[in-house]
């Protein structure tokens, strides 16, 4: 079986936001390269399309990815990857988006705040200080459940803006798939790119894309299932493929869980 480095622009082009603000040393920069640089197999065979006994759903009607942009204390806002709103079972909203993507434990400009916004609009449509829990950490290995934030709402955002977790916690493999870009389509517009589902496991989903586009800063991006219009995963990583991507997401089902068993929330500013 032949291995393909993973491409790492998912990853590095969210962090490198943080050097001008001096947030992150050209150090730390080279030693994550280094870590995110792992070795995955290439994908089987395209799976059949399966039988979904699931009900069928709308797509979200809202741009549904949103821009994410962070804060470090006495900086301005920086773009730094995507994001989005989800709306838990028991109708409190989280916002969502990966832990490579925000430079947490650097004491001498601590993160103080991630805001979320619609690509193509000039105010933010959710603003936080907070964290619902403690924040997981850049994944290493095919292990995407590590990577995660989730952000404490105070006040709910918009009806449109907010996105449901499908209750499988995973598509299935051969589903089709919609990757909703948090940087829109560059016009003020949502941008959607299709795909099929490689492989599922508890770790990670994988999705290999249809066509090829520029993956930089679309961590955070949900993954929503083209039958039930829920979502399925958290766009992670990816490794470039003929034609298109392979795309890993932390799956809808572990960031639920990480939701639900939260206990605490936390001042970013006062992060470790």
């Amino acid at each position: 079986m032949s291995l393909h480095n993973v491409n790492v622009k998912f990853v590095i082009r969210g962090l490198l936001f943080a050097l001008p603000v001096a947030a992150i040393t050209t150090v730390v920069t080279l030693r994550l390269m280094v870590t995110q640089s792992w070795i995955y197999p290439a994908p089987a065979p395209t799976p059949l399309p399966p039988t979904l006994l699931v009900p069928r759903g709308e797509l979200p009607a809202g741009p549904g990815g949103l821009e994410e942009w962070v804060q470090a204390r006495d900086k301005p806002y920086v773009l730094a990857g995507s994001g989005f709103l989800l709306a838990l079972d028991d109708g409190e909203v989280v916002g969502v988006t990966t832990a490579h993507s925000v430079p947490f434990g650097n004491p001498t400009h601590p993160v103080e705040r991630i805001a979320l916004r619609v690509a193509g609009q000039a105010e933010f449509v959710a603003e936080f200080d907070t964290l619902r829990g403690w924040p997981g950490r850049p994944f290493a290995g095919e292990n995407l459940t590590l990577d995660y934030v989730l952000l404490q709402v105070d006040r709910p955002p918009g009806a449109d803006l907010l996105l449901t977790p499908d209750p499988r916690g995973a598509p299935q493999p051969g589903e089709r798939v919609l990757l909703f870009s948090g940087l829109g389509d560059g016009h003020g517009g949502r941008c959607t790119l299709e795909g099929t589902v490689q492989s599922v496991s508890d770790t990670a989903v994988w999705v290999l894309m249809d066509e090829w586009f520029d993956p930089g800063l679309m961590s955070g991006s949900p993954f929503v299932s083209q039958h039930t219009g829920q979502v399925v995963g958290m766009v992670v990583a990816g490794s470039p493929r003929r034609g298109g991507w392979l795309v890993g997401a932390h799956p809808i089902g572990s960031i639920v869980q990480h939701a639900g068993s939260a206990t605490e929330v936390l001042k970013m500013s006062e992060y470790p």
